[in-house]
């Protein structure tokens, strides 16, 4: 008996510790988590295909192999081999990994998913249909949206007291009978819960506001829903699921048209105009175009010339196209992303009244006024107007520094006045995240070469910390705003005015950056001494081109994810491949490190699925 029971007792501890193995194993698989997974995964099975691609079989070592894809995949664009070295199967399997790594592909799928996730959410709570029966053009109501009519009123009643406006313009659709009418009106008339109309029947008065319950009271900064009840969650959640669905169609759509218009302009030009630089190298102008298009936009910065784009400094157009695409595909992406909305809604604005009308023009009205709840790139207006700020002044400096710094260079003045502008401009643009480069790196004035460290390694912190900010729950997990109590109204309204504080604001930005400093100094640091370690033969033989500055300047660009490189003597590949094989397996891994530094917390709303409480969440890890 007593052997059976301690057999029962192993048993039931055994389960009990399963059960707890399973609760931590679930706690850390998260966004950032399966992040990682996935840039791992990818990047160990391509280095294989890569490695078995090359020609003559296996001629390009696996530890180079493993390094250009990591390199690809990361959107890096350091590179250990020529590229035009390699094969066709090569060059279009590193163009494929550009794509893959890509963010804006990272975030299609992660719409897609949850785009998913509400669905089955909604479909639980009974919305087996969308709110819109597109067919009768007849409102489908939301849960209770017609019930507790007092309970609405109440507070209606209460929005008009508070110091924020309550939530304007969204209507899951609008009479067909009525005339379209001006803004002021028409949201003054979707906050009136309106008369009740019979499933089937035509609607001759507005609908009800499903979302009229979002006062001043229940708004916080961002987005912050605060103080809803389950029902009212759920009404919040159908009209998400409008807006992931409408994302998960423009998204897609940007990042193929881009890409598409920008290669097929940028091969066709070289094609026509300029087709010597890519027949030298032995490839096809048309190949070129494609390569260097997608390597733009994805921020990549490798190029199938060994040169780069130095054979292109006088080529307007190429330079134009392609700055274009390194500001579409990442610095600038939130930026353009929120101006094709807000154009795309001015335009809704001037159809007629309609169903079909109504209902994308008032999903539109909610992505633009909380971005942040549906999407992790896509930020409000003055998170915005900061960003685009930041954008004109960085590159600013670094175009004024180029020019600048360089006069008396006798390789920047040997080109001419008008390119010299332009190329200045495009190096600009590139040296932050694109990683071309339209004179050689180790050419250039010293002082230009340290700026260009500093920028390179402040490259993310723009849109990283505009990502943070406009994220109230990030700011809750730091402990700069921990709710202990969510009835009392009047903590409420003290809560909502502190979010909009300028000194929590900077607060908040000067924690994000020395945590930002604190992850990234010993991982830069530790690097450093180990790659001098491995490199020191190298560096008792030629001290110049091995110096540290030169290895830091290598890192710095790795762990940026750009791929600017002072070059390596005697090649025209990176400064990295006359390294040792240990040196560059290092380098592997400050690359997969700094393309994650990028990403949303892992308690970003953005970034989770539906029907988890984010808020409960935050506070269980504060107590």
């Amino acid at each position: 008996m007593s052997l059976r029971n301690a057999q029962h007792g192993t048993c039931a501890l055994l389960a009990a510790a399963w059960r707890r193995v399973s609760r931590l194993g679930s706690h850390h698989v998260n966004f950032v988590s399966l992040h990682y997974a996935y840039f791992i995964f990818v990047s160990l099975f391509s280095s294989v295909v890569f490695w078995l691609l090359s020609a003559p079989k296996l001629s390009v070592a696996y530890v180079d192999s493993l390094f250009m894809v990591v390199s690809g995949v990361t959107e890096t664009g350091l590179n250990t081999v020529d590229l035009s070295k390699l094969t066709t199967a090569q060059q279009v399997l590193l163009c494929l990994l550009m794509i893959c790594g890509s963010a804006v592909w990272v975030s299609i799928w992660l719409v897609s998913a949850r785009k998913r996730s509400f669905r089955r959410l909604l479909a639980r709570n009974g919305l087996s249909r969308p709110p819109l029966d597109r067919r009768q053009g007849v409102h489908v109501p939301y849960p209770g949206a017609y019930q507790n009519a007092s309970d609405s009123e109440a507070r209606e009643a209460k929005a008009t007291e508070g110091d924020a406006e309550p939530f304007e313009g969204l209507s899951v659709q609008a009479s067909r009978l009525s005339p379209p009418a001006p803004l002021g009106s028409r949201n003054r008339r979707l906050l009136n819960p309106g008369s009740e109309q019979a499933l089937g029947e035509p609607l001759e008065e507005p609908t009800p506001n499903p979302l009229a319950f979002l006062t001043s009271k229940n708004m916080g900064r961002n987005g912050d829903f605060i103080n809803l009840t389950a029902e009212e969650r759920i009404q919040v959640s159908s009209i998400e699921y409008k807006a992931l669905q409408l994302l998960s169609l423009v998204v897609p759509l940007y990042f193929t048209l881009w890409q598409v218009l920008g290669c097929l302009g940028l091969g066709a030009w070289i094609a026509t105009n300029q087709p010597r630089p890519a027949l030298e190298n032995g490839i096809n102008p048309w190949w070129l175009g494609i390569f260097n298009g997608v390597s733009a936009f994805n921020n990549s910065g490798m190029s199938l010339l060994d040169a780069n784009m130095v054979p292109f400094q006088a080529a307007y157009y190429v330079l134009v196209t392609m700055g274009l695409l390194i500001l579409a595909g990442n610095t600038a992406y939130p930026i353009f992303l929120r101006f094709l909305l807000w154009s795309v809604l001015k335009v809704l604005h001037v159809f007629p009244e309609g169903p079909l009308v109504t209902e994308w023009r008032s999903t539109l009205e909610y992505i633009l006024r909380y971005p942040r709840r549906v999407y992790t790139n896509l930020f409000p207006t003055q998170h915005t107007w900061w960003l685009a700020f930041m954008v004109l002044m960085l590159n600013g400096i670094d175009w004024a520094a180029f020019e600048l710094l360089n006069i008396g260079n006798p390789v920047i003045s040997a080109i001419p006045f008008g390119p010299r502008i332009m190329d200045g401009l495009f190096q600009a643009v590139a040296v932050r995240s694109g990683g071309f480069y339209i004179v050689p790196i180790a050419k250039t004035h010293i002082g230009l070469q340290v700026l260009y460290v500093i920028m390179m390694y402040i490259s993310v912190y723009p849109v990283i910390i505009t990502m943070r900010n406009s994220n109230v729950y990030e700011e809750r997990s730091l402990g700069l705003f921990a709710v202990e109590s969510t009835k009392d109204e009047e903590y409420v309204d003290t809560y909502a005015k502190a979010l909009r504080s300028l000194r929590t604001r900077r607060l908040f930005i000067s924690q994000q950056i020395r945590g930002q400093l604190a992850d990234d100094i010993w991982l830069l640091a530790l690097a450093t001494f180990i790659i001098t370690v491995i490199e020191a033969p190298h560096f008792a033989e030629d001290p110049v081109s091995y110096s540290v500055f030169n290895i830091i300047f290598e890192i710095i660009s790795a762990y940026g994810c750009v791929g600017i490189s002072v070059g390596s003597p005697g090649a025209n590949y990176s400064f990295c491949g006359g390294w040792r094989a240990g040196s560059k397996l290092v380098v592997c891994l400050v690359m997969l490190r700094g393309r994650h530094r990028t990403l949303p917390a892992s308690l970003d709303y953005a970034v989770r699925p539906a029907g988890k409480n984010i808020q409960q969440e935050v506070l269980e890890e504060h107590h």
